[in-house]
């Protein structure tokens, strides 16, 4: 349940003209949103036990990556754990 939560908020950062996912996104209101952020807050809405860990990845000029790591128990009580490569362009 943890697990399809978290890869549900995770897919709505995909961008499909350049595949790769993003650190944001923007709503059809032009509101701005943060994956980290929107996970934490689902997850806390759930009572979930869980961290969340953003690390700064590669750098250079065009192009650069981050990674967040989400590690959860899940309902059963087993650990799970996400990795996303965030990509920017």
């Amino acid at each position: 349940m943890i697990r399809k939560l978290i890869g549900e908020i995770i897919e709505k950062y995909y961008r499909d003209e350049e595949e790769y996912y993003s650190s944001y996104r923007y709503d059809e209101d032009d509101n701005e949103f943060e994956m980290k952020d929107e996970i934490e807050k689902a997850l806390t809405e759930k009572g979930a036990t869980f961290q969340i860990e953003f690390e700064n990845g590669f750098d250079s000029a065009g192009y650069g990556n981050d990674f967040l790591a989400i590690a959860y128990i899940e309902t059963d009580g087993s650990l799970g754990l996400k990795t996303v490569l965030l990509e920017i362009m």
